[in-house]
């Protein structure tokens, strides 16, 4: 989805930046970027950073590779932006009193910042970007209003299934899991809708899957996480 908003709405994305570092009165801006996202989008990030006149404010912050998931937490792009070990802070306090090198800092996602300079211009009609895949036919991103329940929005999209499935939402692996008849809420969290035939994917496989990913990816500061991961792949492994 931000490869989406990128390619296509990379000048409402600075926009939406410009207007927070002229509310706030904020010194720098960074975009932190995947290094393949880098490669692709920056020509026309950059051409949209010189026309809202954001060149000496503006930064690019390319995740390292060692960053892992984790690396994508609020608090671990501050550390990695001030190049201090990339792992999650302890909050409080919160970046917005505490953020990058101790000032207040605004950290928020480009479909937020899109949405920002829609409203300065008051073309917001509270609409969202979902994302669609898996076991569908028309994978991809699409604009619905931001209240549709699960349901209209793989039917409207022409990707409601017509076999037994159910679904994950959210955000990938760390969304929730729901079946046909829970599918009458709106989509939570970052709106990704990944698809799951019922009957082509072992559930035991999956549930492992997603279990190793966490315990692998956890940053091990949090006992629940370090030590509940491996218990329930310890679960799994005897069932």
């Amino acid at each position: 989805k931000d490869g989406y908003i990128l390619e296509h709405y990379a000048d409402r994305v600075v926009d939406g930046a410009r207007l927070a570092v002229e509310y706030l009165g904020a010194t720098r801006c960074y975009l932190f970027i995947n290094p393949k996202y880098y490669e692709v989008y920056r020509p026309r990030i950059m051409k949209a950073v010189k026309a809202a006149k954001l060149e000496k404010k503006f930064g690019f912050f390319v995740k390292p590779h060692q960053a892992g998931y984790i690396g994508g937490e609020e608090t671990a792009i501050l550390n990695a932006l001030e190049g201090k070990k990339i792992e999650p802070r302890l909050k409080p306090p919160f970046p917005t009193i505490n953020g990058l090198w101790d000032e207040p800092t605004l950290i928020n996602n480009v479909e937020t910042l899109y949405n920002v300079s829609l409203v300065d211009k008051g073309e917001f009609h509270n609409e969202r970007f979902y994302t669609i895949n898996g076991a569908v036919k028309k994978k991809g991103v699409y604009a619905f209003p931001a209240d549709w329940t699960i349901e209209k929005v793989l039917r409207q999209s022409g990707n409601y299934p017509n076999f037994p499935f159910f679904v994950q939402v959210g955000g990938d692996a760390s969304g929730d899991v729901l079946n046909q008849k829970q599918l009458k809420v709106p989509a939570s969290g970052a709106a990704s809708i990944t698809v799951y035939d019922f009957k082509k994917h072992d559930s035991a496989k999956l549930l492992r899957y997603w279990l190793k990913f966490f315990q692998a990816e956890s940053c091990g500061q949090c006992t629940p996480c370090r030590e509940g991961t491996y218990r329930l792949n310890r679960i799994l492994e005897k069932k």
